[in-house]
């Protein structure tokens, strides 16, 4: 039995993973035949199938089956279809008469009577009439539908394009910022890195070299046939990466003029880490830097996509231009109201929008459920929490008494904001600390022994002091992994993202896989004598592999033992090794690793959920391992933050690694993960985290009834906790783009009704309709139907007063409204309010709504300083 630490106490990693190490590993105990049996698996195999993974667009069959789109979601596929049917048609007049000029052009230079004269194309002649590139946003609340819409539109693209005998996954192109997201897409959707050949960390724009590898692939997946992208979770995207995404489009060869751009998100979700997100006109950082060049280049491509104006010429720019260098509690109300209104207006542009308000991911036929998706979540976007909603929550979330009585809690997974394990905070719930405390639970539970295997660490000679270092600083990969039969794990690599093996996936630990090949190591005769230790035959410290050599693994582990040297078997004897040693410069080693903990495997076997189903192919080559997916060990730089960057470029010069498994526990994961996911039960553990903006509102919504939820008593926000997010700039910035999203959904709404038979909006209606949408931004208010009037008579077409009354006063009911309101700001009051509010908590003022320090440059002007402060 292991002792599990107390309940009421957060440090537990260190005393988990202590209780687990004291009892793991036990004499006697076959880890890999307790899963494999006495099956037997190929090593090339394995190696090959696995290598073939990443390159895998599999799982078509299983996520496009047909869905049945409503309302408002039958607007984008409607847009997106009939856009792609326009461009293929011009492509294909081009195309054809481009090669009839040709033929002309050589058939008259000929003058040849066997050259018979060119018959012109059938289609007709429409390269003068390019179709207008498609812009569109897809937006809405959480379970409003966003992905039935994304998947019915998908699907009316593949049968349109199989119809014309098109590869559609050379027309249109899926992605997202992240694997977890791209996964949800479906349709062999694939992440923005990997699509756009975009390092991670990338910081620098260089192009790729026309020679590479990279730019050959890029070229290849973004050909000639592209004619619309598609990207998911777009609020996550940074204005730098939408930089490189241009970029890379450029480099391919592709004219954004003649493809379709379509984003899909939620703006009031979490917003990019490290940027601002693409909509934002922010430029400076939270630390008071002016933002990098990168992300202001990523700002204006993103507007000269979207077509919108550009920034000098929106009224209110010079009154924007002068309060973007000043810090923000300085402004009054007038100055803040200016600069909302700049916002607003700079977002206005020649693109389509549909906007899903009507949330249908709920419970059927429960009014607790309706009033939870449909009232309360979205009281908490953007900050906007009130005291009801809250008590509402405290009042309805699940209780121990729900929890005791229904048995799928045994399975509920912990969100957090903090993940790491700080001796600062030893009490501070975390994701380590509750992983640690489900691993002792789990093997006590199901009386299960306890593997750990012992990481890798580069260079050897650092390794003693390198396995002492917290997770954080290599990308999550432990020191020590620690694992039973049957432990939830969450994969930390995008390795086949098509199939279920994303960044984030959940997936369940089945043992480890020792290949039982030998491994071959070449070494100069000089390199065995400085680095080779041993113990008659058998190594006694890590072997650093040659980078020729680190296809399998990195280094050979301790207790590897030599067989061959050179073709002859050594046969044990140390003696024979040394004269076969010396008798050659080159030295070509044969090793018997360890095939058992705490010694790293090749692979870690972990069964995914639906794998097979996605389209995924059985790796191990075995019977009944369908679902079974062996995980190759990763190289971990050490991430030192930003002391560890190199000069040239901003790279990260990493020097030290430590290789391991990419897994950790599954049963706690922070809110960021959870993002994009429905779960089935969830206890909250982030209190600290919700000023964060968009992190409270992810937390709260991952599930579909309060019931489902539970927020321990010491872990409940305040209302003035979740409010202060809207002192993050970025916040009241997405609130606007929000806004005005609405107001163009609503004219988008008005244009499709009008190609419906029995539309509410004709198309007379809309050409009123226009017009008074472009006095409203004139914010006319007065004698609207009468100015509308005149300037449609002054334009030839006859309307009658009634009828722009009755135009009107339909639009007054819509979305379209919303051009007459003032854009959201925070006051004066508020403001002060809300820092006042975060400095009484014992927050750190963001630094945003710092003054800047004052600082002499010289010892003559802190004298100077020092004499003022006198007088």
């Amino acid at each position: 039995m292991l002792a599990c630490p107390a309940e009421d106490i957060d440090d537990a990693v260190q005393r988990a993973d202590r209780a687990a190490a004291s009892v793991a590993n036990p004499a006697g105990y076959d880890f890999q035949a307790q899963w494999l049996g006495d099956r037997i698996v190929n090593p090339e195999h394995v190696r090959r199938n696995y290598a073939r993974l990443a390159s895998l667009s599999a799982g078509d069959a299983a996520h496009s089956a047909p869905v049945t789109p409503s309302g408002r979601q039958l607007v984008l596929p409607r847009l997106v279809t009939g856009y792609l049917k326009e461009q293929r048609e011009w492509r294909r007049s081009c195309r054809e008469w481009d090669a009839y000029d040709q033929a002309v052009a050589k058939w008259r230079r000929s003058m040849s009577s066997r050259i018979a004269e060119p018959v012109a194309p059938t289609v007709a002649d429409i390269r003068d009439k390019r179709p207008k590139a498609l812009r569109a946003f897809l937006l809405g609340d959480p379970g409003a539908g966003k992905s039935t819409t994304l998947r019915s539109t998908v699907h009316g693209l593949s049968e349109l394009l199989v119809a014309d005998q098109a590869d559609w996954t050379d027309v249109v192109k899926l992605s997202a910022p992240t694997g977890c997201a791209s996964f949800h897409m479906a349709h062999g959707a694939t992440t923005i890195h990997r699509l756009f050949a975009i390092r991670v960390g990338q910081v620098g724009d260089d192009p790729l070299p026309a020679d590479s590898r990279q730019f050959v692939a890029l070229c290849e997946r973004l050909g000639p046939e592209l004619g619309l992208l598609i990207f998911d979770e777009f609020s996550m995207i940074q204005r730098r990466m939408m930089r490189w995404v241009v970029k890379r489009l450029e480099e391919a060869g592709i004219n954004l003029d003649d493809i379709g751009v379509v984003l899909v998100g939620d703006p009031a979700q979490i917003l990019p880490i490290g940027d601002s997100p693409v909509w934002s006109l922010r430029q400076r950082m939270d630390d008071g830097k002016d933002c990098c060049e990168a992300s202001r280049l990523g700002m204006l491509a993103f507007r000269e996509v979207f077509r919108m104006p550009a920034l000098e010429t929106v009224d209110g720019f010079a009154a924007w231009s002068h309060a973007a260098t000043r810090e923000p509690h300085t402004l009054n109300d007038d100055e803040r109201r200016a600069v909302a209104r700049f916002r607003a207006a700079a977002l206005d542009g020649d693109y389509e929008t549909v906007y899903l308000n009507e949330v249908r991911r709920t419970v059927e036929n429960d009014e607790l459920a309706d009033h939870f998706t449909k009232v309360i979540i979205p009281s908490f976007r953007y900050g906007r929490a009130t005291h009801a909603s809250l008590q509402w929550l405290r009042d309805n979330t699940a209780t121990a008494e729900h929890m005791a009585a229904d048995p799928l809690w045994a399975g509920a997974v912990t969100l957090h904001g903090n993940h790491w394990f700080s001796e600062l905070a030893v009490n501070r719930a975390t994701v380590e600390s509750d992983n640690a405390r489900a691993l002792v639970r789990f093997a006590n539970e199901r009386d299960t022994p306890v593997m750990a295997v012992n990481a890798q660490h580069l260079p050897t000679k650092k390794a003693a002091r390198l396995q002492k270092v917290s997770p954080r600083e290599f990308r999550s990969t432990p020191a020590v992994f620690f694992a039973c039969s049957g432990l939830p794990l969450m994969l930390l690599e995008n390795v086949a993202p098509s199939v279920g093996l994303f960044n984030g996936a959940h997936v369940e630990f089945v043992g480890p896989l020792y290949l039982e090949d030998d491994w071959q190591v070449t070494l100069s005769r000089c390199e065995y004598r400085e680095r080779v230790r041993t113990s008659g035959v058998t190594l006694t410290t890590p072997l650093d592999t040659p980078a020729s050599d680190r296809e399998r693994m990195y280094q050979v582990p301790v207790g590897s033992v030599i067989l061959k040297v050179n073709g002859h078997n050594v046969d044990g004897d140390e003696h024979r090794l040394a004269e076969l040693v010396a008798a050659s410069t080159t030295v070509q080693l044969v090793f018997h690793t360890p095939k058992h903990p705490p010694h790293l495997p090749e692979f870690i076997v972990v069964r995914v959920p639906s794998y097979s189903d996605n389209g995924g192919p059985n790796i191990l080559g075995i019977e009944d391992a369908d679902d079974l997916v062996p995980i190759r060990m990763v190289k971990r730089g050490r991430d030192k933050g930003k002391k560890n960057r190199a000069a040239a470029g901003g790279e990260e010069s990493r020097t030290e690694f430590r290789i391991g498994p990419p897994l950790e526990g599954g049963s706690a994961f922070t809110g960021f993960k959870g993002q994009g996911a429905t779960l089935d039960r969830v206890v909250a553990k982030v209190k600290a985290w919700v000023e964060t903006p968009g992190f409270w509102t992810v937390v709260v919504s991952r599930v579909r009834h309060p019931h489902h939820l539970h927020i321990p008593s010491d872990q409940w926000p305040s209302v003035e906790e979740i409010q202060a997010q809207r002192l993050n700039p970025d916040v009241l910035e997405a609130e606007i783009f929000e806004r005005q999203m609405r107001i163009n959904a609503a004219k988008t709404w008005r244009h499709f009704v009008a190609t419906e038979d029995d539309g509410e909006w004709s198309g007379a209606d809309n050409v009123i309709g226009d017009a008074v949408h472009v006095a409203w931004r004139r914010l006319l208010t007065r004698d609207v139907a009468a100015v509308v009037c005149d300037e449609l008579h002054q334009k030839g077409v006859a309307v009658f007063m009634a009828d722009v009354q009755r135009v009107i006063h339909h639009m007054s009911d819509t979305d379209e409204v919303l051009i007459l309101t003032e854009p959201i700001f925070l006051s004066s009051l508020q403001h002060c309010c809300l820092l006042r509010n975060s400095t009484r908590r014992g927050r750190r003022r963001p630094a945003a709504t710092r003054p800047p320090k004052r600082q002499a440059s010289s010892s003559a002007g802190r004298g100077r300083q020092r004499r003022r402060r006198i007088e």
